[in-house]
């Protein structure tokens, strides 16, 4: 089974052992630009819970694989708590780090499934780069709860499980001009809803680094 359906499997798991309450629903919509034109890549989570909302007492896990030289996914979401694993699926060696305020760690050159778990305890946004391969780069996104979702090409999301009650959505974009707590909008949730929509301004992409050498050398 090749390493990238591994890690899918591996964080669809996870998220299948979060217990969901009996009146669980969900909320679906988009994310979109100034343009009106869907955003990928953007992290739609519900910032805080009703009072007496139980959290799962499962541990959370992640996983942010390494192929052909690029991290999969570039955009990991995560919560409070989690263990991210970085697997290295690659014939070559990788250093993985992070200077972030949020979270700085390193994980010395390795391949295959060597490296420890990281554990990611606070809320923000993490910075993951190679020291080896320059243009290598992600981000884990640290969010307060278990309730997220990363849009599709279109925009589109949905966050499912949800409890009722008044719940604030947040979006965030990792080039959006626009804090993600100012993006918050109150949701009342007693049934399933659709239609909720962000928009948000991005900033121009940052040109990307070539890759470079071919998959095998260093």
């Amino acid at each position: 089974m090749p390493p990238i359906v591994v890690g899918l499997l591996f964080c669809i798991l996870s998220i299948a052992l979060i217990p969901t309450p009996a009146s669980a629903v969900t909320i679906t919509g988009r994310v979109v630009g100034t343009d009106g034109q869907g955003i990928a890549q953007a992290v739609v989570f519900v910032q805080t819970l009703p009072a007496g909302t139980s959290l799962p007492r499962q541990s959370q896990q992640g996983v942010m694989d390494q192929v052909h030289k690029t991290f999969v996914p570039a955009v990991l979401p995560v919560m409070v708590g989690s263990a991210v694993h970085f697997p290295n699926h690659d014939q070559i060696h990788h250093h993985v780090y992070s200077f972030s305020r949020t979270k700085s760690f390193e994980l010395p050159l390795y391949k295959g499934e060597e490296a420890s778990p990281v554990l990611f305890d606070k809320a923000g946004v993490v910075k993951i780069g190679c020291n080896i391969h320059d243009w290598m780069a992600a981000v884990i996104l640290v969010v307060p709860t278990p309730f997220y979702a990363v849009t599709n090409e279109a925009g589109e999301f949905t966050v499912s499980g949800l409890p009722s009650g008044t719940l604030p959505l947040a979006a965030w974009h990792e080039l959006s001009h626009t804090k993600g707590e100012e993006t918050i909008q109150q949701i009342r949730v007693e049934q399933d809803m659709v239609g909720v929509t962000f928009s948000l301004a991005l900033a121009p992409a940052r040109p990307r680094l070539p890759v470079q050498g071919v998959r095998g050398s260093r």
